[in-house]
């Protein structure tokens, strides 16, 4: 898994096209959380975080549970469809396989059919098992669901699935 992360800036909610419900400014400044790697179609809240506008949390994050705490401090918010229709998000993929030759040739080839830009990758072969992660750009979630689909239907696949925070 990626090690280093490193911290996200604050950019305007339009150029996440997310919606933030009763802004006075459209452009409210926002940022997706760390590790909740949301994609449009994710169910999302946001948290009003003190000088660092909102953040935008996966509503399944395991961080989203203490911080209800102070409910106060969220404000609703929603995808707007027509600013992430050319948009990529980044989220990461685990495969686990039997390892073989041509595998990630394969798994590549998976990739790029669906059209998700790998950026970062990473594993290991033991035992005869392959355990690899890839840090991929797709669009949505319905995106998503395809190529874990397509993935698990490569030959030598047996899992393939989208690395969440807690999971």
């Amino acid at each position: 898994m990626p090690t280093h992360v490193p911290e996200r800036r604050p950019y305007a909610s339009s150029s996440f096209g997310i919606v933030v419900e009763g802004a006075a400014d459209p452009n409210v400044l926002v940022r997706i959380a760390k590790f909740c790697t949301s994609v449009p179609g994710d169910e999302i809240c946001g948290y009003i975080s003190l000088g660092r506008g909102i953040t935008i949390h996966r509503e399944d994050c395991p961080n989203v549970r203490a911080l209800r705490r102070n409910p106060e401090r969220f404000t609703p918010v929603r995808w707007d469809e027509d600013e992430t229709a050319t948009s990529s998000f980044r989220v990461t993929v685990a495969l686990h396989s039997w390892d073989r030759p041509r595998l990630l040739e394969d798994v590549a080839r998976t990739f790029s059919e669906h059209g998700a830009n790998i950026v970062e990758y990473g594993g290991h072969v033991a035992d005869q098992m392959a355990r690899n992660w890839y840090t991929v750009e797709v669009g949505d979630v319905k995106e998503l669901r395809a190529l874990l689909s397509a993935l698990r239907n490569v030959d030598a696949v047996f899992d393939a699935y989208r690395v969440t925070p807690g999971g």
